[in-house]
């Protein structure tokens, strides 16, 4: 079995494991062990590609109760090494030796600082973190990305809607545009959506709202209508 099925059994294998604890496990608004996060770890394994040699980048990996979050935990044992850049990084005696932290938000500044003081790093990870976050500061993580980061590929989840946007820092088209578009050292190698709507993203339909049903959706008035998704960008970058 190649590293990127090994991971994604030891995701399986952990994904609801007490002693795993992932910061988001699908249980909150009704989801499972298949639901919306679970497809984010599961897709950022895919797409990310290591080998045992891969340096990797978690940023937002951080655990306030663990210290390392639950990515970096899973994929930790099987490559040469992660940092993790996270303000919320808590007691870290118990992580594994090869889990380099960095307590500070990633800013445009620190990250850049980061990948220039780490040229070894092969892979960055950014799992569902720039929909909680200000717009600026997301855009200036990018620049910093294409300026500083001279490995090969960039993943990151979020969650979408092309056009609305629901909750605060909420990316929809427009905005995603603005944030990617300033790399040019990089390329969209592939972009993903997730056959699982986020959990939460569901619209209860008041009185007198009409939607079409097929047979068989009677109870999609009573449940409402999904909203919102995760979807999953892969970086790479541009050789010539």
């Amino acid at each position: 079995m190649d590293l990127t099925g090994k991971l994604k059994s030891a995701l399986w294998k952990f994904y609801g494991d007490p002693s795993y604890p992932a910061e988001w496990d699908g249980k909150t608004y009704g989801g499972g062990k298949l639901s919306q996060r679970f497809w984010e770890y599961h897709q950022t394994i895919e797409l990310l590609e290591l080998t045992p040699d891969s340096v990797v980048l978690d940023i937002g990996g951080g655990s306030p109760a663990t210290g390392a979050g639950f990515f970096t935990r899973v994929i930790a044992p099987h490559v040469r090494e992660v940092h993790v850049i996270d303000v919320n990084i808590g007691e870290t005696q118990k992580a594994s030796s090869n889990i380099r932290f960095h307590r500070s938000l990633a800013s445009y500044e620190t990250l850049t600082k980061l990948l220039k003081e780490n040229p070894q790093i092969t892979h960055v990870a950014c799992i569902s973190v720039f929909e909680h976050i200000p717009h600026e500061v997301r855009c200036g993580m990018v620049r910093a990305l294409n300026e500083a980061f001279t490995g090969s590929t960039f993943v990151a989840t979020l969650e979408f809607h092309s056009k609305e946007s629901y909750f605060e820092h909420q990316l929809i088209t427009k905005t995603v545009s603005e944030m990617f578009g300033s790399f040019t050292a990089f390329y969209p190698d592939a972009i993903c959506k997730s056959p699982f709507w986020c959990e939460n993203a569901y619209h209860r339909l008041g009185r007198g709202q009409r939607i079409l049903r097929r047979v068989g959706q009677a109870k999609e008035k009573e449940a409402g209508i999904p909203l919102w998704y995760p979807v999953a960008f892969r970086f790479r970058r541009e050789t010539k």
